[in-house]
């Protein structure tokens, strides 16, 4: 296969560069009266333009270290993160709906679960291990992969817990906006220290960074490409890859039920013969949730190699977006793999001198594994009742989207004993009973949510210290 020149999603690259769009849609959010701004690049130009602080510029160790943020950092950061939830449903195009699990309604009872219960959470964990310690929280996935400590996780610690949680809770009208300033402080401090201890660049998002998420240190990079089988687009192995990467993948989904936390990418890596890496993290079995029984003997977590010809391709954008996904355009990007590897990591904990390559020309026996498990999935969903799956889905994103961070700072099981870690705040036990009412889930978390027009700022009355703790 011939491979020459540039390709044209290195363009993007340039400081001048507004990007692309991948639809034809403008956001709004708080901002009215003024220019809608877009999605992408330049939609993270316009964003950072409107702050009053510098919050959303590179910042310092010694700014992650401070305790908490002003007014101003707390409204940029809030104002941020509605626009950057918009772009990131503006890629997908869609939103969550299942046919099987009742996502929208367990997805907002989630959201507003964590902004209840996290941040007392995370302050036991900052007094336990210190704000380095969370920072080093972070810095500890540039040498893994199969981790959990990524883009999505990292992502939902500040934008679902705080952002669509208070969001969520505003649209309820069961708070107002100046409620809870310093649990807000709590949980965005916890996420900025996670995401800037991840990049180790000043920046906190990918979308800050033209939608690069480059964290893996270069001896991981190399240890990957090490394993990289090269093959032609359409050949044998060629099908074995994207046929393991097809089936892994649903089954990532199906085990985090319904969403995206079963897959993490990062990248892309620019490669030495022109071509592009992205190292893709699918999370098969989830030992903590009772569901992922049928995922018995399957590994806690495949890693792919994916690796991408962009001249071949045409490729003129690609991102890697801040709830871990790839998108390019042209769309389709599976055409062009012309590279891959195949990793297993057996358990979360397991060291990474244990994670064991396998070779594309044997996986068939472990796609049949999967297949098994997920058919399994399949049955066993069926079967549970609405309220059931409900809970399930609030685990899957309350317990899920900490858990990393709680098993990498050793204190999983103190916080399940000292704080009710798996019980759901009551006040949200009883939610389950509102949301269905007023087309709440259906048109008003839309509304809210989705648009942008929810996430109400702080006012200058409102006090750093306000606080109203948890209901239990």
């Amino acid at each position: 296969m011939e491979r020459s020149g540039q390709a044209e999603f290195t363009k993007r690259y340039q400081p001048d560069d507004d990007g692309l769009r991948y639809q034809d849609l403008v956001y709004t959010g708080n901002f009215k009266g003024m220019e809608p701004v877009v999605d992408g690049i330049k939609g993270d130009k316009q964003m950072r333009a409107r702050a009053k602080s510098g919050v959303l510029e590179k910042v310092s160790h010694e700014d992650v270290l401070r305790d908490q943020f002003t007014l101003d950092e707390l409204n940029d950061l809030n104002n941020y993160l509605a626009w950057n939830i918009w772009d990131v449903l503006v890629m997908r195009a869609t939103e969550g709906v299942s046919g099987m699990i009742p996502r929208q309604e367990y997805e907002i009872l989630a959201f507003m679960n964590e902004f209840y219960r996290y941040p007392e959470i995370m302050r036991y964990v900052t007094d336990q291990i210190g704000a380095q310690g969370v920072i080093d929280i972070g810095a500890s996935a540039r040498k893994e992969i199969g981790t959990k400590i990524n883009c999505v996780h990292d992502w939902c610690l500040g934008a679902v817990a705080f952002g669509m949680g208070r969001c969520g809770l505003l649209a309820l009208e069961v708070m107002d906006a100046d409620d809870y300033v310093e649990e807000s402080n709590i949980i965005l401090k916890f996420m900025q220290r996670v995401l800037w201890g991840k990049r180790q660049d000043g920046l906190i998002l990918n979308s800050q960074d033209r939608y690069r998420c480059q964290i893996h240190d270069q001896s991981v990079i190399d240890m990957v490409m090490n394993q990289v089988e090269n093959f032609e687009p359409g050949s044998e192995r060629a099908n074995q890859f994207t046929q393991f990467n097809a089936t892994a993948e649903l089954l990532a989904f199906f085990d985090h039920y319904d969403c995206r936390l079963g897959l993490g990418d990062t990248g892309p890596y620019p490669l030495p013969d022109g071509r592009i890496l992205i190292i893709r993290d699918l999370f098969c079995n989830e030992e903590v949730f009772h569901w992922s029984d049928i995922c018995e003997g399957l590994p806690h977590a495949y890693t792919l190699a994916v690796v991408i010809d962009p001249n071949l391709m045409g490729t003129r954008e690609i991102r890697v977006n801040d709830i871990s996904t790839t998108f390019t355009l042209p769309k389709n990007y599976i055409p062009y793999i012309t590279g891959g590897a195949i990793f297993s990591r057996e358990k979360f904990d397991t060291p990474m001198g244990e994670v064991r390559s396998l070779p594309i020309k044997d996986v068939g026996p472990e796609i049949e594994k999967i297949q098994d498990s997920t058919f399994k999935m399949y049955k066993k969903t069926a079967k549970m009742s609405r309220r059931q799956l409900c809970t399930n889905g609030i685990y899957s994103y309350y317990i899920e989207m900490i858990l990393p961070h709680l098993r990498r700072a050793g204190v999983y099981d103190e916080v399940c004993r000292k704080f009710d870690f798996w019980e759901i705040d009551s006040r949200v036990s009883q939610y389950y009973y509102e949301i269905t009412k007023r087309n709440f889930v259906q048109v008003v978390v839309p509304q809210k949510i989705f648009s942008g027009a929810g996430y109400l700022p702080f006012s200058q009355d409102a006090d750093l210290r306000a606080s109203k703790g948890r209901w239990l």
